[in-house]
C-alpha cells in the first residue's frame, strides 16, 4: 500500500512524498514525488497515530460497568476501540478501576488485531483515591488491600501498565512498592497533598501526574501545592488534558513555559459521553444528571466537570489555534511522548520508516478522515460516517 500527501508530518516537519506502507509497517518514504499507484490524500494532513493514555470510554461505549454480563463487557471494549479510531486515536491504554473491568479489557488485547485502535495496556485509575465532592464532603475510598492489588495485577494477566491513586492515602507505600515492582507504573491522582508531601511522594518512585491540574491541590504562594510539584519535579512526566474546560488557555501556556513539553502527555480523559448529542441524560450514573453542552463538554447540574467528552484531536486544535502551540510540538505531546515514557517509541510516536503505519488523515478542521493502526484501515469517515452507540443513552 501507498499513500501520498503534501503534508506528512514527519520528525523533520511536514513533507510532500509517498509512504509505503508493507505488513503494517512504514518501509520507505519517497520525498517530493508523487506515485499513480499510492492513494491520494492531497493536501490533507497526515499525521501520527494518537496515542491516549487516559480514557474511560467514547462514542457510547462505557468500559467501566462493572455490572454488565462479561458478553456486554466484551463487546463495549471492541465498540469502544472502533469508536477510538473515528477520533484519530490509534493507541489506547483503556481506563478502568476494578478487577473486573480490567479482565475484560485483558481478554481483548490478548485476542490481537482488532477493527479498531491498539491496546497497548491497561491504566487502572483507582480504586484508592482521595477527593472531596462538591459540599466539601470528603468520599472516602475503599480499603486499601494488598489483595485488591493482586487481584489488579492477576486480571490484567501482563496488560496492566499503569495505575493511580493517591499516595497520602494511609497504608499506601506497600501498595506502591507492589505495583512498582511488577513493573507498573504508578502516577500521583485525586491527592490532596501539598507540595513537600507530593515531592516525597514522587522520591517513593512514582513518576506520572494524573491530569495535572485537576483534582490535586493549586498552586498558591505560600505553598505550590501537587500542581507546582508535578510542574518543578523533572522526574515528572505530566498528563494534561488540554481542552481549554479543564485547565483554562492561560495557564495551558504557563505549564509549557515551566515546564518542557517533553514531559507532557496529552489524554483526553474522555467518558461514553464523548460524542454524544447536546443534552441532559439521567441514569447513567446514579443520583446523577449530566449535561453535554454546545461546546461538548461534560458537566453535572451545579456545573462540575464529569470526565471529558472531547478528544486528544480537538486538545490539538485548542492548543494550535488559541494557545499558539505549534502542530509538530502537540504531536510530539499526543503521540510520541507517551511512547517514549512506557517503552513503545522504538515502533511507535512518530511517521518513520521502520516503524508501525499508525497514520491519521485529518481535515484542517481537525477531524479524522481515514485512520490507520498498524496498516489497517480501521476507520474511513467517507464510508462510515459519525460513530455513535445510541442503546447507551437508551438505558
Amino acid at each position: 500500500m501507498k499513500l501520498h500527501s503534501n503534508r506528512i508530518y514527519t520528525p523533520k516537519g511536514p513533507k510532500a512524498g509517498v509512504l509505503t506502507v508493507e505488513g503494517g509497517k512504514i518501509t520507505a518514504f519517497a520525498e517530493n514525488t508523487t506515485d499513480p499507484e499510492a492513494i491520494e490524500y492531497g493536501d490533507q494532513r497526515i499525521i501520527p497515530g494518537i496515542f491516549d493514555t487516559h480514557n474511560h470510554g467514547t462514542c457510547g461505549y462505557d468500559i467501566m460497568n462493572k455490572n454488565a454480563p462479561h458478553e456486554k463487557q466484551i463487546a463495549s471494549v471492541k465498540g469502544y476501540l472502533k469508536g477510538l479510531t473515528s477520533q484519530g486515536t490509534v493507541n489506547i491504554f483503556p481506563t478502568v478501576c476494578d478487577p473486573d473491568s480490567i479482565r475484560a479489557v485483558a481478554e481483548v488485547a490478548k485476542e490481537g488485531d482488532q477493527d479498531g485502535a491498539t491496546i497497548l495496556g491497561i491504566h487502572s485509575e483507582g480504586p484508592w483515591l482521595n477527593r472531596t465532592g462538591e459540599k466539601g464532603i470528603r468520599t472516602g475510598w475503599p480499603e486499601v488491600s494488598m489483595e485488591t492489588a493482586h487481584a489488579m495485577v492477576e486480571a490484567g494477566g501482563g496488560w496492566l501498565r499503569l495505575v493511580a491513586l493517591a499516595p497520602e492515602i494511609p497504608g499506601m507505600d506497600p501498595i506502591i512498592e507492589y505495583f512498582l515492582s511488577q513493573v507498573i507504573t504508578v502516577t500521583a491522582a485525586h491527592s490532596d497533598n501539598n507540595y513537600k508531601q507530593a515531592m516525597a511522594a514522587y522520591a517513593k518512585g512514582i513518576s506520572v501526574a494524573t491530569h495535572t491540574g485537576n483534582v490535586m491541590t493549586d498552586m498558591h504562594h505560600r505553598d505550590i501545592g501537587g500542581l507546582g510539584a508535578a510542574l518543578t519535579n523533572e522526574n515528572v512526566t505530566c498528563e494534561v488534558i488540554c481542552d481549554g474546560l479543564h485547565i483554562c488557555d492561560e495557564m495551558l501556556g504557563i505549564y509549557f513555559k515551566v515546564k518542557s513539553t517533553d514531559k507532557f502527555m496529552m489524554v483526553s480523559d474522555c467518558t461514553a459521553l464523548s460524542g454524544a448529542p447536546v443534552g441532559k441524560y439521567e441514569g447513567i450514573f446514579e443520583g446523577m444528571a449530566l449535561n453535554v453542552t454546545p461546546e461538548g463538554f461534560v458537566l453535572t447540574d451545579t456545573g462540575r466537570l464529569c470526565g471529558s467528552s472531547q478528544p486528544v484531536l480537538f486538545d490539538i486544535r485548542n492548543l494550535v489555534n488559541n494557545v499558539g502551540i505549534p502542530l509538530e510540538t502537540c504531536l510530539k505531546m499526543a503521540c510520541l511522548n507517551p511512547c517514549i515514557k512506557y517503552g513503545f517509541a522504538d515502533r511507535k510516536g512518530t511517521i518513520e520508516v521502520g516503524k508501525d503505519a499508525d497514520l491519521v488523515v485529518i481535515s484542517d478542521d481537525y477531524q479524522a478522515q481515514v485512520t490507520y493502526a498498524e496498516g489497517r484501515k480501521v476507520y474511513d469517515r467517507s464510508t462510515e460516517g459519525k460513530i455513535f452507540n445510541a442503546d447507551y443513552l437508551n438505558r
